[in-house]
């Protein structure tokens, strides 16, 4: 047996990889090395945050404060 480690850097391409693997029959697993899962609700609430303080509507929070956040978390 031969084990295969693959870093993906973009989220979008791990559901074709994983298509091409399950077309061959091979097993597989899914790790990630993020310490935080955001839901997409909590996804689409920091967006709607970025795009309150984009449009002033919000000061309590930088948007670069809260992208350190994200970038944390994401990378």
């Amino acid at each position: 047996m031969t084990t295969l480690t693959v870093n993906i850097q973009n989220d979008k391409d791990l559901p074709v990889l994983q298509e091409i693997l399950d077309r061959f029959g091979l097993p597989y697993a899914v790790d990630s090395e993020s310490e935080y899962d955001f839901s997409d609700a909590e996804i689409a609430g920091f967006m709607k945050t970025r795009q309150d303080y984009l449009d002033g509507k919000t000061t309590t929070r930088s948007w670069a404060n809260v992208q350190e956040d994200l970038n944390r978390a994401f990378n």
